[in-house]
This record gives structure tokens, C-alpha cells and sequence, in this order.
């Protein structure tokens, strides 16, 4: 009896100290790993001193999180072990591992181990009471007792604390446990609050990028508004060229001209689609032709990277229901990070040759066209896969990425119905495929036949145009004398308000932007003074990022022409507006 009492009172001595030394250990936790900015840096000293307080010979912290092909897997961060053990860390094995036995056929024991560590439960267990893979595990380990302990962060069952006890099969008592529990939730917490700076400083950077898109929008509007004006110029004289002549290269010459122009449209198109969002407008598209003109823009940047470009377009492709410019924009996109991936890569991990390789493809079955873009650059890391098109995030050095490209192209595709997947190439690099259904969009209305006819005989009215630049002023009134209308020509409002004193308009197109009266204060004065010829006022503007100018065309609903524009726009334009209200 006098023995039993004696070991009796060792075994609570022995706890006593156990839990003496895992106290001490989480006084360290939180001033170390909770007061320190950077838990990581003490995380293995805290481990060690964990599993020598608990007279375990491995401690390991693993993260569960999404693997490679989005399956829940878990991976050892961080260990500690004692000798002879080697530590498992750094071991690729324990790296993505599968949270159950993949190769079981219904739950096993390792998978009804992660649901109980989502509720929260402590797992405590002896190899004796294992089967199966887990028994596999423990003996490979040379695990005897076993211990996990549940981490939550951010709300979010994040991993797991474990204890591997190789010399004994013991039971943890619930002392111990919950000692141990204080451990890992101070370890949750020191978690959670990196977390938490990180999405700060996450907010405070896509604030910073979106300050920068506002003043490159500002910047965009003036520079479109001075690029359009000239681009209608040259767009609609052009056209009235090709219109007017019989010769047939003296034909071929204006359309070179207004293809040019019309490329540059393009650009600066695709320039403020980067600022501001708009509405797409489906037509009739041939891919490969987006492709092309894609790959015409960026060809030259293509072949001073050393890049080799590989295009495997499939002929015939169907046509598809979609908005060029926008997929212009996502193939450009694409293409960029592909050559900026490439030329990232120097010396050693240089590819040689950089490939770059583009292929088009029809799947009848499910009747939609597929874009891939691959590349044989560095790839998409597994931890980053699921955030690449999260807004403003970017793997760039500072300064050379906003991080909004990839997520400008999953708001597109989206629109589009569409979906876009990264993958890896085979061999290495990054492929991105964009499956888009041929029905994407909903079709434009056509105009039918008749209506058509009508606007075409809306002839013989009296039209003031109004615009600072006298090119497009004369470009629009030739436009429409041409459709027998009367056109006369102003600089600015407050000369248009004098030529309505002379008798009223059937309709007045006017700049928004010009000297002494812009649009809005024209249609101010007219509000007040001529009140009826307030619905008898449409705009054209080059300058379609000015939030004041958005604003009042949502305001006033007035009608609004984009430029550049083409003498066929122009005429459906104005005979739409004088056609008579049904």
C-alpha cells in the first residue's frame, strides 16, 4: 500500500511539473508569438519548448487548405522533434497530403478526424486503437500516443496542433488538454491577427491602385477626348471618300486610311475600358480576327522580348455573339502576362526558346469556342492559384502591376457567359483557357427593313451642329446635307443661342466640351428659355470618362453619339431622333 500511494504521488508530482512547464511555455507564447510582430519567427522555439513540457518527442503545426486541383489537403508548416527523429517539415511527402486515405472507398479514420477538428474537437488516440492507413502513419512515425489540438482563425478551421508521443501509449488528462488548447488558441490568434494585417494593408494598396485608376482615367479622358475628335475626322472622311469615288484604288487607299483610324479607335477604346466599366455591345465576332488584331498590337513587344509566338487557330470558326473590343481586351491581357512571365524569368530559369502559343478550337458539343493562351514560363504557384483574379493582387514588384488585368478578364468572360481556368502547360508554365458559348450575348435588336426605310426619309430638316473643332463640324454637316438635310454650324453654346433667335431647330447636335458655353450649360439655357427644344438636343463627346458629364446625360437622358464616329452611325443617330413618336 505505502508503494502505491508513493507512485501515486510521483504520477501527480510528474503532472504537476508537465503542466508547470506547458504554462511556462504559453507565457512565452504570448509574449513572443502574440506580442511579437511576426509569429513565425518564434513559432519553432515555442514548439520546442511545447513538446519538451509535454514530454512528447514531435510537435507539428499543419495547415489545412486547398490543393493544386482545389481538393482540402494539409500540409506540415512547422515542427519540432527530438533525437533520434528527423523533422518532417521540409519532407515534400507531408506537403498537400490528402486529408483522408485516398485510396479508401467510404469514410475513414483520418477523414472522420478532420470533421471532428472543424467542430472543434481535441483528438486524442494510441496506435493500439488505430487500423488501416492511420496505422500505417503511426507506425512509420514510430507514434505510440497521438494528440491534436483544433486551430481557428478568421472564423475558419485553419489546422492543427499535434503531439506524437513515441515512447508510451498514454492518456492526456483533461488538465493537460486544456492547457494545451490555451497553446493553440494563442497560436489562432497570433494567426488570425497576421491575417488581419494582411487584408488591411490588402485594402490599403487596392486603395492606392484605385486612386492611381482614377487619376489614369482623368488622364485617359483627356487624352481620348483629343484623339477622338481628330480620329472621327479621319474616320468619317474616309468613308465619304470610299462613298464618292468610282476608282477603285483610289477606293482601296481610303480604306487603308480609315482601317488605320479605325485601329486607332480601337486602342483608345481598349485604353478606357481599363478606367470605367460600360456596357457590352454584342455583334457578330470571328475570333481568330480579334486574335489577329490582338497579336498585331502586341507583336512587336512579342519579338523584342525574344519571345517565339505559335498561333493555332482552327479555320471556320463559327461566329460568336459577343463584344470585340471587350474580348480584344482579354486576349491582349493575356498575352501580356504571358510575355511578362517569360521575361521574368532570367539567367539559369530563362526558358530557351520563350514559347508563347495561342490556339482557337470549336467544341461542337457544347457549342462554344475555346482560347488558349500558354506559355513556358515559371507557372502558377499552388498557393496563389485561387487568388489570381482577385482584384489588385499581383505578384509584380511594386510599380510594374495593378493586379486588375486577370480580374478585368473574369469580369468579361462572366458577362459573356463564358469561363476562364488557368492550368499548367505541359513541361511547364501557365495556360489560361477562356470557353465561351456562342449564344453569349443577347443580340442587338436589328432594325427591320421598313424602319430603315423611314429613317432614311426623315429628309429636309433644319439642323445646327454644334462643336469648337470646325473638322468635325464640317465632317457632320457634310454627313448629313448629303441626306438633304439643312445644316448650319456654331462654335460653341452661346453662339447657338443666338441662331436660335432667328427661328427654331429640328435638331441640335452638340459637343459637350467646348469654350465660352459647353453642352450642359447649352442645355441649361435652353431649359430656361427655349424649354421645347430641350428633347430636340443630342451630344457627341470623345470624352466618355468625365463623371460630371456621365451624370448629366443620366440626368437630363439626353441621346449621346461616342466619337470616333462613322457616317453610317451618324445617320442612324439622327434618324432615329427625328423620327416622329409613334
Amino acid at each position: 500500500m505505502p508503494s502505491k500511494d508513493l507512485t501515486d504521488r510521483r504520477s501527480v508530482a510528474a503532472e504537476l511539473a508537465r503542466r508547470e512547464a506547458m504554462l511556462e511555455a504559453i507565457g512565452y507564447a504570448a509574449t513572443r508569438i502574440v506580442g511579437g510582430g511576426d509569429w513565425q519567427a518564434g513559432i519553432q522555439d515555442l514548439l520546442a519548448r511545447l513538446g519538451k513540457a509535454a514530454e512528447v518527442d514531435r510537435v507539428t503545426l499543419f495547415e489545412t487548405h486547398r490543393g493544386p486541383d482545389n481538393e482540402m489537403v494539409q500540409s506540415c508548416r512547422y515542427d519540432w522533434c527530438a533525437a533520434p527523429l528527423r523533422p518532417i517539415s521540409g519532407d515534400p511527402r507531408y506537403q498537400n497530403m490528402p486529408v483522408k486515405d485516398p485510396d479508401a472507398p467510404v469514410d475513414d479514420e483520418f477523414d472522420d478526424w478532420a470533421h471532428r477538428r472543424q467542430r472543434g474537437e481535441v483528438i486524442q488516440t494510441v496506435r493500439s486503437a488505430t487500423t488501416g492507413y492511420t496505422r500505417e502513419v503511426f507506425e512509420e512515425h514510430g507514434t505510440l500516443s497521438f494528440l491534436s489540438v483544433p486551430l481557428t482563425a478568421s472564423g475558419r478551421w485553419w489546422g492543427f496542433l499535434g503531439f506524437d508521443d513515441c515512447r508510451t501509449e498514454r492518456a492526456w488528462t483533461e488538465i493537460e488538454i486544456d492547457v494545451l488548447r490555451t497553446a493553440a488558441a494563442l497560436i489562432a490568434g497570433a494567426i488570425e491577427r497576421q491575417q488581419t494585417d494582411a487584408e488591411i494593408a490588402r485594402q490599403r494598396e487596392a486603395l492606392h491602385q484605385s486612386e492611381k485608376l482614377t487619376a489614369l482615367g482623368s488622364l485617359l479622358a483627356g487624352v481620348a477626348h483629343e484623339l477622338n475628335n481628330p480620329l472621327s475626322v479621319v474616320v468619317g472622311q474616309s468613308l465619304l471618300l470610299e462613298e464618292a469615288t468610282r476608282d477603285s484604288a483610289f477606293t482601296g487607299r481610303a480604306q487603308k486610311i480609315r482601317y488605320a483610324a479605325e485601329r486607332c479607335s480601337k486602342i483608345v477604346r481598349t485604353f478606357l475600358a481599363l478606367a470605367r466599366r460600360r456596357e457590352p455591345e454584342p455583334r457578330p465576332v470571328q475570333l481568330n480576327a480579334v486574335i489577329g488584331m490582338a497579336v498585331d498590337l502586341l507583336g512587336y513587344q512579342l519579338r523584342t522580348s525574344g519571345v517565339e509566338l505559335t498561333l493555332d487557330l482552327a479555320p471556320e470558326l463559327p461566329e460568336l455573339m459577343a463584344d470585340a473590343d471587350q474580348l480584344h481586351q482579354v486576349a491582349t491581357n493575356l498575352i501580356v502576362n504571358a510575355e511578362q512571365a517569360l521575361a521574368s524569368q532570367t539567367g539559369a530559369e530563362r526558358p530557351a526558346p520563350r514559347r508563347l502559343e495561342i490556339t482557337t478550337r470549336f467544341d461542337k458539343a457544347r457549342q462554344s469556342l475555346r482560347l488558349a493562351v500558354a506559355d513556358n514560363g515559371p507557372g502558377i504557384g499552388p498557393e496563389i492559384r485561387s487568388r489570381i483574379f482577385d482584384p489588385f493582387f499581383t505578384t509584380k514588384p511594386a510599380g510594374q502591376g495593378t493586379g486588375i488585368g486577370l480580374s478585368l478578364c473574369m469580369t468579361i468572360v462572366g458577362t459573356h457567359r463564358g469561363s476562364i481556368t488557368p492550368s499548367e502547360t505541359p513541361g511547364g508554365g501557365a495556360t489560361f483557357t477562356v470557353e465561351l458559348p456562342l449564344a453569349g450575348l443577347p443580340a442587338p435588336k436589328i432594325m427591320a427593313a421598313a424602319e430603315t426605310a423611314s429613317l432614311a426619309a426623315e429628309q429636309g430638316r433644319r439642323i445646327l451642329v454644334v462643336d469648337d473643332e470646325m473638322e468635325i463640324a464640317e465632317t457632320l454637316a457634310e454627313i448629313l446635307t448629303d441626306l438633304g438635310h439643312r445644316v448650319e454650324i456654331v462654335a460653341h453654346g452661346a453662339a447657338a443661342l443666338n441662331q436660335l433667335k432667328a427661328g427654331p431647330f429640328d435638331l441640335i447636335l452638340s459637343d459637350l466640351k467646348m469654350p465660352v458655353l459647353d453642352g450642359p450649360g447649352l442645355y441649361a439655357a435652353l431649359a430656361q428659355d427655349h424649354p421645347w427644344m430641350t428633347g430636340k438636343i443630342a451630344f457627341l463627346t470623345g470624352d466618355t470618362l468625365s463623371q460630371r458629364q456621365g451624370e448629366f446625360l443620366a440626368e437630363t437622358g439626353a441621346a449621346c453619339l461616342e466619337k470616333p464616329f462613322t457616317p453610317d452611325e451618324v445617320r442612324r443617330f439622327v434618324g432615329h431622333l427625328l423620327k416622329p413618336a409613334p
